[in-house]
């Protein structure tokens, strides 16, 4: 599979990104190397309550005192990118439009087995 998250990450200040299912669990992630551990903490919480809370919002910027969270609703789920200071925020809503049709094609195993064992079987 070719890396959906390239243009992405590609953008100064970004330090990764995230695409949690609504029943909380981690999907995809990808980190830049200087954020890799964090990115391992952010990648095993339980995003249930999170996902619950923010179901009703299309996008959503949260901002701390060193970072922002950048949060696109999906038909599967959330987009989460983890942003810097100075990253431009009118560039990460435009490329994550740009990858919100791409990732509604993924899906997980499960989901595909189910759909090929439905076709092999009925």
């Amino acid at each position: 599979m070719k890396d959906i998250f390239k243009d992405v990450m590609g953008i100064t200040g970004v330090h990764g990104l995230m695409v949690v299912t609504n029943e909380g669990r981690v999907l995809l992630s990808r980190f830049s190397p200087d954020f890799r551990s964090e990115g391992k903490k952010l990648s095993q919480i339980n995003w249930e309550p999170f996902t619950i809370e923010m179901n009703s919002i299309k996008d959503a910027e949260l901002v701390y005192d060193s970072a922002r969270f950048y949060i696109k609703k999906s038909e599967t789920g959330f987009l989460i990118v983890i942003i810097g200071d100075n990253a431009p925020i009118s560039m990460v809503r435009l490329n994550c439009e740009i990858l919100l049709p791409q990732l509604s094609k993924i899906q997980p195993a499960s989901k595909r087995l189910g759909n090929l064992l439905r076709k092999k079987i009925f």
